[in-house]
């Protein structure tokens, strides 16, 4: 049943037959046969508003006010009904008839599947391929009901959890065809208790290819997950154009029956998460076959933007620009509170807002207030955006040869001045561990996941034009994991980055650029410095540019011991 957001009714008809009084334990002849009729209502379905020809359901029947496995009926257990697609579902055996004197209570499920061990449904959301053979619903609704009853309604809901993830464009990025996706670190096996509905899950953690939909332009990732898990222990891999991108979602834990959307967009430097909190919405709608709709909530309406600072320097590149996520009717203005910059008017839906400032000569820094205001709306709010631009001398001039102003690692405040807004992460500064006893960075963790230590930005003035190598220098060990360096390239370039992975390391090494991040490798340079060159000459022309834009990241592995110190990173 390839459907995603349904209630379930199933109305069962009786034929009132004469007979004499019965134990209720006792086998009873199927000489009263229940006839299970089943409607689906006027819901959305990934194939239509009917059930699928050979949808099969399983269906316990237990004497009322008793549970299993005592207090099943007549050896009713786990019996199969199907259907041809018109509604009818009918059991090809051991059919469910009412007994003469008592009541009957029922569980049932859907997909079917046989044998369930002591009423321990197993679950497996690995494959994805066919999201309606794991969409595993579960009703306990019907109860205490006897042969008088002229209609049962099994209500269903949905046990296991939704993700959306819902991907746009951004800068740098044309089209997202030939994209992939993966939902790295989940648990996907677990069970359902069927005789009080409760999830438990297992301890198998895979990789699992959520559904890809949508445009060239905007896809939707959409994956059924386990519940009972936190979603900041899963990675969303998404590959486009040879580029891996990855994003660790922030704590959320997974609650059954309902959906949880976010909203990411790529760019040429990166992912950027436009919704990082989820919209969490019940995973639930339809007719429960007695006339009653049940509505999912409508979601509130969206006014967001992809960041509520920006940092400008003194000259070169003085624009920026603000992504504006919105309804597409939604019209909005804009208003700056200072004359030296200037902002994008209005617009009506989503899109970029362009921030240009004029040179500052002073030699203090100064700052503004970017309004965004929704037009005409009484339930969202503006957003403010603070723009800061440097004074006229407050970026340290690089000492030549210096990649950026700090990468020496001698003052480590102009180091941090130089880096993107993540900062340092996995280190810290040695005073003494450099080469001729100066300062470097020393590495010394056993990260948790692929991390980048650093990304530090491109310097004012800064130009790799006639430059051919990047050299720094390493001494220490790396126990099964190495490094991987990223160089970015100007805007206009789709490719974002170059990657440089050093693999196994002992000695000198000059590395020509790949085409993905990698950590395969070890390191041990035996006590002594060590010099790693970054063959650039086929690239130079394209690094970055731009003050204030992406130039170089250092990131290291996941789940391997570093100790590890880096010093003197130069151009040449």
């Amino acid at each position: 049943m390839k459907n995603l957001n349904y209630f379930i009714a199933l109305t069962l008809s009786t034929l009132l037959l004469s007979s004499c009084g019965s134990d209720k334990d006792s086998p009873i002849p199927d000489n009263n046969p229940v006839i299970f009729q089943a409607s689906i209502g006027n819901i959305t379905r990934a194939s239509g508003t009917s059930w699928d020809s050979g949808d099969a359901i399983g269906i316990y029947a237990l004497n009322a006010g008793e549970t299993f496995p005592s207090g099943v009926y007549n050896s009713k257990n786990n019996i199969k009904y199907t259907t041809t697609g018109d509604g009818t579902f009918t059991a090809q055996s051991n059919a469910i008839s009412f007994p003469d004197e008592g009541q009957l209570s029922f569980v049932a499920y859907y997909p079917y599947t046989d044998p369930i061990n002591n009423y321990s449904y197993s679950i497996n959301v690995s494959n994805q391929s066919d999201p309606t053979a794991i969409d595993l619903l579960y009703s306990n609704n019907a109860t205490s009901l006897g042969k008088t009853t002229s209609a049962v309604s099994l209500q269903f809901k949905h046990m296991l959890s939704m993700m959306s993830l819902n991907i746009s464009i951004g800068n740098g990025i044309s089209s997202l065809d030939g994209m992939t996706a993966s939902i790295k670190d989940l648990k996907t096996s677990g069970t359902l208790n069927l005789a009080d509905g409760t999830i438990s899950a297992g301890t198998t953690t895979e990789s699992i290819t959520p559904v890809l939909s949508g445009t060239t332009n905007a896809k939707t990732l959409t994956a059924i997950v386990l519940p009972k898990q936190d979603f900041k222990n899963a990675t969303v891999s998404i590959t486009l154009n040879g580029k891996t991108y990855e994003w660790k979602p922030e704590s959320q834990e997974l609650d059954p029956s309902k959906k949880y959307t976010y909203s990411l967009q790529l760019n040429s430097s990166g992912l950027t998460a436009i919704q990082p909190s989820a919209t969490i919405v019940d995973w639930e709608a339809g007719n429960t076959g007695s006339g009653t709709t049940v509505l999912t909530p409508i979601e509130q309406p969206k006014f967001t933007t992809d960041k509520t600072t920006v940092a400008l320097p003194a000259s070169g590149s003085l624009t920026d620009n603000i992504a504006l996520t919105t309804q597409t009717d939604q019209a909005w203005t804009t208003s700056s509170d200072q004359s030296w910059l200037s902002v994008t008017a209005n617009g009506t839906g989503s899109g970029n807002i362009t921030l240009t400032a004029e040179e500052n000569t002073a030699t203090t820094s100064r700052t503004a207030t970017v309004t965004i205001t929704p037009t005409g709306s009484t339930t969202l709010s503006p957003i403010t955006i603070t723009v800061t631009q440097e004074a006229a001398s407050s970026t340290p001039p690089a000492t030549p040869g210096l990649l950026f102003p700090g990468s020496d690692f001698e003052n480590w405040t102009t180091f941090t001045g130089a880096l993107n807004s993540y900062g340092l992460k996995d280190a810290e500064q040695s005073t003494d561990g450099g080469r001729n006893s100066s300062s470097a960075l020393h590495i010394n963790v056993t990260p948790s996941s692929n991390d980048y230590v650093f990304t530090a930005l491109v310097p004012s003035n800064f130009s790799a034009a006639g430059k051919t190598k990047i050299i720094f220098y390493i001494k220490g060990t790396a126990d099964g994991k190495s490094l991987s360096m990223n160089v970015y390239q100007n805007d206009n370039n789709s490719s974002g980055y170059v990657m440089f992975n050093l693999s196994d390391c002992s000695g000198d090494a000059t590395i020509q650029s790949s085409g993905t991040n990698s950590y395969t490798g070890s390191i041990n340079t035996n006590g002594n410095w060590v010099k790693i060159t970054l063959n650039i000459a086929d690239i130079a022309s394209n690094i970055s540019t731009t003050a204030g834009n992406n130039l170089f990241a250092l990131k290291v592995g996941k789940t391997a011991a570093y100790d590890l110190y880096v010093d003197d990173l130069t151009i040449e």
